[in-house]
């Protein structure tokens, strides 16, 4: 089983634009979307896609955690969610401009000590074989070690733990070994403050990860695929396909799950990375996340990954 856990799950509210934004004046849009946003969220409809077990934690609370729960139940995802009083989910507004997408995302859920806890009792019956998947950022107001004390909570129990966020909280969790990290190069920059403008440029960085704690690392290139960073002091690339991009949005969060899903299924790491390549691909040329057969008739036509010495 892949448990994915949103800490701060949102509306995602979705414009087409007809034009560019304009402030200070009326915009007209083309239609409009309204999906259950979050990064484990996406996580698990790519895990559904490729026939993997997965349900889906975090929290909600008001009239958009409502909306949020009903957009799941439409897709037949398993959810466990923890109910809290007196907030609201956050809603998301992505501007879409000839595939272009400007993002306004809002601040998100505060958390209790107990809230932590009551969600660490729902985690605490996976262990070995199993994968928790942390995406996303921290409830609103929490520390930067939020993610690291889940895991650290929840060490003895077996399980694999799969960590997808930026800046301090991927750092904080470094220490306690995640089978799998995920930033970007946007995020790869934030986190060591450093010029990382290619692919190439991002080997050292990546390499660091490992040193730092981290089983692999995968290292989402956007157009140019991604680079696997192993803790057995392998790294391999494999760029993207080519095609029209038309939602860049939940690309990364794809190619995480499709990963998840071929290492759940006890293939090769280079076969893994395969995979998450064809689902992030597919979702980007899709108007949305990508199905089965999108994926799999991309996975037909990767080659195998290219060890870097």
């Amino acid at each position: 089983m892949i448990a994915t856990v949103t800490m701060n799950p949102a509306v995602d509210y979705t414009v087409q634009l007809e034009e560019p934004l304009q402030f200070n004046a009326v915009n007209r849009t083309e239609n409009e979307q309204i999906t259950a946003g979050g990064k484990g969220i996406n996580v698990s409809l790519i895990l559904q896609q490729l026939e993997v077990p997965t349900t889906v934690y975090g929290y909600l609370s008001g009239t958009t955690g409502t909306m949020i729960s009903e957009r799941i139940q439409r897709t037949q995802i398993p959810m466990d969610f923890i109910t809290l009083p007196n907030q609201m989910n956050r809603i998301n507004v992505k501007f879409k401009l000839h595939n272009q997408v400007t993002e306004l995302n809002g601040r998100g859920l505060s958390v209790s000590e107990a809230d932590t806890k009551a969600l660490l009792e729902k985690l605490s019956k996976y262990g070995s074989g199993d994968y928790i998947v942390l995406a996303g950022s921290i409830p609103a107001g929490s520390a930067a070690t939020h993610y690291a004390d889940v895991m650290a909570a929840l060490a003895d129990n077996g399980a694999r733990f799969a960590v997808d966020a930026a800046g301090k909280p991927l750092l904080e969790a470094l220490p306690h070994h995640p089978f799998v990290v995920k930033p970007n190069l946007p995020e790869l920059r934030e986190m060591f403050d450093a010029e990382i403008l290619t692919w190439w440029d991002a080997l050292p960085y990546g390499k660091k990860l490992i040193e730092m704690g981290a089983q692999n690392a995968l290292v989402s290139l956007g157009g140019d695929g991604a680079l696997l960073f192993t803790d057995a002091g392998r790294v391999w690339h494999l760029s993207a396909p080519h095609n029209t991009v038309k939602n860049a949005v939940g690309a990364g969060d794809a190619m995480l799950g499709g990963f998840l899903a071929a290492c759940y299924a006890g293939k090769p790491l280079t076969e893994a990375l395969r995979t998450g390549i064809a689902a992030g691909s597919a979702t980007a040329f899709s108007e949305w996340i990508a199905n089965r057969s999108q994926i799999d008739n991309l996975l037909k036509a990767l080659p195998c990954p290219t060890e870097l010495l």
